[in-house]
């Protein structure tokens, strides 16, 4: 069984890859990883806004339970990966650390500063993953 890469972080346009990416795991029969990376920025501002580490733990799994449900509901399993460091670097890293049948990502997530280009994670993993990589927009 494949599995298809799904780098997720909550905006709207990785609700959208979620769609693209269940439609390739039905396809091919496959299971999704859903991955997410927690940048030092995300900590640091999660945490001026937070109660403790708990609460911001909750606030993500809330963010990130919609992506989650919405894979149940397809029948489709899942699992949920956490990496801690840059999303570009970490995402490339681990798309590549096995063999996916398809990365998905959204053209651009929530990081605003880098919504002025095609959005630097996109296009990192789009030219940097081994496998065939699916920007939504």
């Amino acid at each position: 069984m494949g599995k298809v890469f799904l780098a997720a972080d909550g905006s709207a346009h990785s609700k959208r890859a979620l769609e693209k990416a269940i439609q390739l795991a039905k396809a091919s029969d496959a299971s999704i990883d859903i991955v997410h990376v927690v940048s030092a920025k995300e900590s640091k501002e999660a945490a001026l806004n937070s109660t403790g580490k708990i609460d911001l733990e909750t606030k993500r799994q809330q963010m990130l339970q919609p992506l989650f449900d919405q894979i149940v509901a397809a029948g489709l399993e899942y699992e949920y990966i956490e990496l801690r460091g840059e999303p570009d670097v970490e995402l490339v890293k681990y798309a590549n650390h096995q063999p996916y049948e398809y990365v998905v990502v959204g053209s651009r997530g929530l990081n605003t500063f880098q919504e002025f280009v095609l959005g630097s994670v996109s296009h990192k993993l789009a030219k940097r993953a081994l496998a065939p990589v699916i920007i939504v927009k």
